[in-house]
């Protein structure tokens, strides 16, 4: 049976920005991200926008002046139900007075309350936006190949006053007023955003348009703002060797689709396991409990979960980096050792999954022996498996097995 492509939607508008040769700051290592952003908005195979609602203002005509009028005009036209996309690829900075700004072709250092846009200017225009507001920050682009074994290698100066995308994205989360906003961020605080010399788009834009294009979606329909981050985070993160993790913004009531793609498309599998249990492997007392009571229940046949097996994954940071991207949920039992001794473990999986940030679902801590908790972990922990409560034990491993059932942003 034929389907119909859909009739592009005129409620749909975006602006697409992409800056590289900059006038008065050290510039970046071009790419095709704008033009590639622009076709899969535009192409009715996969979000369906109007070719006159999509402005690309690149290179020389990116200018500050150019930018705040196509905001302002976008903005203007937005009605209720409309989808508006905001792309920035190009520099982020920090100016004399502390704000994190985005910089236009024409920024000038030293000079950025006039000659860039602040995360507050930005929010505050996005905020007449009616509608669904999508945006996105590719920033600090910085050349060089990442692989597994090697962290990137840097081959254009940044500029002295850019800053990690995490502080740009974090201010403009504060600045955040209406609701049905989103923002993806390329990297966190204090972070890069990669292209490889061989890849026509940057690391995080090129798994982006994949995404869009259906990659992320998990169930065969449109895919959703929190299909595609999942999709993009595991393999940002994957392919830069953990140099760059992506952030995830929303103030949404609901996570609202991105696609309007005309046929069903194949579901993709965006992780390989649904559990991976992080612990004190070096308590045996702990290891035994994990081995004879806990994982046994969670892997009966009738749930249908799977679990990483932690001699498959190893003790290298990459491989234990690798099996808490890949799966659904982190479960991390929470004891006095291991909060001593494998923090570097909880860190990595806190900073991957951005818990702190973000309250993502992902993030399972599990109290398993009374002992002081970091208070950025303490607002996390809504199961007690400690001894004291061995009476409820089996009806708690059933309240955790049944958030392992469900997807990780279902309710």
């Amino acid at each position: 049976m034929e389907h119909s492509l859909p009739s592009p939607d005129s409620s749909s508008q975006a602006l697409v920005i992409g800056v590289s040769k900059y006038l008065h700051v050290s510039q970046l290592r071009a790419t095709q991200d704008a033009a590639g952003v622009r076709d899969v908005l535009t192409s009715p195979d996969y979000c369906a926008y109007p070719h006159d609602g999509v402005k690309v203002l690149e290179e020389d005509a990116a200018t500050r002046a150019n930018i705040i009028a196509a905001l302002t005009a976008m903005c203007e036209s937005a009605k209720a139900g409309s989808r508006t996309f905001v792309y920035f690829s190009g520099h982020g900075g920090q100016g004399p007075d502390g704000s994190s700004y985005i910089l236009p072709v024409d920024a000038c250092k030293g000079q950025y309350p006039t000659t860039a846009i602040s995360a507050r200017d930005l929010s505050q225009l996005l905020d007449r936006c009616a509608g669904e507001v999508t945006v996105v920050l590719d920033c600090c682009r910085a050349a060089g190949m990442i692989t597994r074994g090697a962290g990137p290698a840097l081959a254009t100066s940044s500029d002295e006053q850019d800053i990690g995308l995490g502080e740009l994205a974090d201010a403009f989360r504060n600045d955040i007023q209406s609701r049905g906003r989103v923002v993806f961020a390329a990297s966190r605080a204090n972070g890069k955003s990669y292209v490889s010399p061989e890849a026509p788009y940057g690391i995080f834009t090129g798994h982006m348009l994949d995404g869009l294009r259906g990659g992320a979606s998990t169930d065969g329909g449109d895919v959703t703002v929190h299909q595609l981050f999942d999709y993009v985070q595991q393999r940002v993160v994957l392919s830069s060797g953990g140099a760059e993790r992506p952030s995830f913004i929303a103030n949404i009531e609901a996570f609202y689709p991105l696609t309007r793609h005309p046929h069903p498309i194949a579901p993709s599998v965006v992780f390989e396991k649904d559990v991976y249990i992080s612990y004190d492997r070096n308590d045996p007392l702990l290891r035994d409990w994990v081995a004879h009571v806990l994982q046994p229940e969670i892997e009966r046949p009738d749930n249908g979960l799977s679990i990483w097996d932690y001699d498959d994954v190893g003790y290298k940071k990459l491989d234990v980096q690798e099996a808490i991207v890949k799966s659904r949920y982190i479960v991390v039992l929470l004891t006095a050792s291991y909060l001593k001794n494998p923090l570097d473990e909880l860190t990595t999986t806190m900073e991957i999954l951005q818990a702190v940030d973000t309250h993502t679902p992902r993030f399972i801590p599990v109290l398993r022996e009374p002992c002081p908790l970091p208070l950025y972990i303490q607002a996390f922990v809504g199961l007690d498996m400690t001894p004291a409560h061995e009476m409820e034990l089996h009806y708690t491993i059933g309240r955790l097995i049944k958030r392992l059932k469900k997807q990780p942003h279902e309710r």
